[in-house]
Parts: structure tokens; sequence; C-alpha cells
């Protein structure tokens, strides 16, 4: 795969609030120790960790009402570069309450507003318009689309001779496969949700990658959290094993580590270097608060202590 700029799709951007909250109870008053607000949705996300390994991308999606100004606001404050999409509907805001006492993450996520046909529309095309190699599609799809826009869309990216890179769930990734795209990177829940399949061990999620690379597409890697990554491509499978940590927050690894094989496959790397990268970026995201909020320095520490196997 070349070496480019990323893009990165995403359908249903957010306004991330994320609240510590020591002791959560419910039904009562509190106060919130923390407050971080920021640019999210899992393609903002992915944008910022790329950001901070030194690769440079670029966001499309669509944006609308005051949280929309806000979420461009803020992605600009972090040098995130963001072409935007005006829609009318308000951009959804998602939020996290983190209990370090109890040691819970809760997640509110809102559904985001409905896009129009010609939002799609206008969105694809600003995707095409963006020159990057690789275009990574993140996240989930707003209401008021079918699940088929997906498939069109890694179908004209490829026509565009672009590689399309998947990371979502449900009928949007079904849709999207049928497509191949050359890469599909989700967790043990959503591919077995999409093969029928119950993956929670590493034999399990090597069975349903080999099943998925057979289909047609080019590298299939699955995250099964703390053990590890599985993945294969023409040149065999891979397993990476990260090392034991203590996690602060787990919500946005996922996004970390996609950017982290996103910039590994665009430097020409192998499988097995991009999941020894790609989970160490999700390691050094699991120990911060904020999602994609990586640096270089822990990542490349981190490498050193990422077990690889073959298979």
């Amino acid at each position: 795969m070349p070496q480019s700029p990323l893009c990165i799709i995403t359908p249903n951007p957010a306004l991330d609030r994320i609240l510590i909250a020591p002791e959560l109870r419910l039904g009562t008053v509190q106060r919130v120790s923390e407050t971080w607000v920021a640019a999210g949705g899992k393609g903002l996300n992915v944008a910022r960790a790329a950001q901070a390994i030194g690769t440079q991308a670029v966001v499309c999606a669509p944006l609308g009402g005051l949280t929309g100004q806000q979420v461009a606001w803020l992605a600009a404050q972090e040098g995130l570069p963001i072409h935007a999409v005006a829609i009318s509907g308000e951009t959804r805001v998602c939020t996290l309450i983190v209990d370090p006492a109890g040691e819970t993450v809760t997640v509110l996520n809102e559904i985001g507003p409905e896009l129009s046909t010609g939002d799609w529309h206008a969105l694809t095309e600003r995707v095409l318009a963006t020159a990057a190699g690789l275009n990574l599609i993140c996240g989930s799809l707003p209401p008021g689309l079918p699940p088929d826009v997906l498939a069109e869309l890694v179908q004209a990216l490829h026509a565009a001779g672009r590689h399309a890179l998947v990371d979502t769930s449900g009928p949007a990734l079904a849709a999207a496969v049928t497509a191949k795209p050359a890469v599909v990177k989700v967790n043990g829940e959503e591919l077995g949700a999409l093969l029928g399949q119950r993956i929670t061990s590493v034999a399990a999620a090597q069975q349903a990658v080999t099943e998925l690379y057979h289909y047609g597409i080019k590298v299939v890697v699955v995250t099964l959290g703390a053990q590890g990554a599985v993945g294969i491509n023409a040149g065999g499978g891979v397993i990476a094993i990260p090392p034991q940590i203590a996690v602060r927050n787990p919500i946005g690894c996922g996004d970390s580590f996609f950017a982290g094989l996103a910039s590994a496959l665009s430097n020409g790397q192998s499988l097995a270097e991009a999941l020894r990268f790609a989970t160490a970026c999700a390691v050094a995201d699991a120990q911060t608060l904020a999602p994609g909020q990586i640096d270089d320095a822990t990542v490349n520490k981190l490498t050193k202590h990422v077990s690889i196997s073959y298979w």
C-alpha cells in the first residue's frame, strides 16, 4: 500500500464529553472532579492518534448546528484538519462517565442527526476530492441512510484506485464487506455478529479472520482486548499480544489501534510489524483518559513489549 496521508471518513461525528465521577451513584446529585471536551466520534479519535504518531490525516465529516460548529472549532484547536459538509441537523453529543473508584466507564452515545441522500452525496464527493491513498471508514452510520451506501463508497474508492479500510459494525459492516475493502479491522463482538459466531478467544478469532479473508478481503484484523489482536493476509496469520498494564479508560483503544495499523501499512510495513505497532498504540491509549491522546515516545517504548507469533 502506498505511503500517503490518510483520509478519515467519519459519517457520524460527535462532541465528546468525558466526566470523571469518583464513586458514581445513580439517582443522586454529584459533582464531577474533571471534565474533558473534544471533537469526537471514532474518526476524530483516529485522526488524533494518527497526528500523535506523526501520520498526516484529514477528516471528512458531516457537521451541523452549534454542536457541529464546536466540533469544528475544537478540531482546529488541536490542529486536526477537517473537511466539513454542512447539514441541517444537530451533531450529536457522546458522554463518557469514568468512575476511577469503581473502575467502570459508562458510555452514553446519542444516535446522531439524520442524513439525507443529498448530504451523503456531498460527503462522498468531498471524500473523492481529497487526495489520499488510504481511506479509513470509521464508526456508525447516522439515521436516514441505508447500509448499502458504504458498499457504494468502497466501490467508488476502488474505481478511483484508492484503498478502503473499514472499522464499523452491524448492517453497515455487512454492507461494506460485500464490496471487499482492502482492510477490515473490527473487534471480536463486531466480527462475531457479522459471521454469526461467538468470538472470545484467539482460536475463534483465527477461524473467523480466515473465513473473511477467503471471502476476498486482503487484510483482516480482529482485536480482543487484553488477549491481543489476530490478523491475516497473503503472507499468513499473525497474533500480537500486548503487555499487561493498568487500564485508565479503554474507550478509544480500538481507534488508536486503527490509526497505528493504517500508519504502518501506509509505510509499507509487514502485517506482523503493523500489528505490533497498532497494539502498542492501543495500549498507550488505554493508559490515558481521552481517546486518541497517545504520544509517540510511549508508543515506541511499548512496541518492544508486544509479543508476536505466527500461525
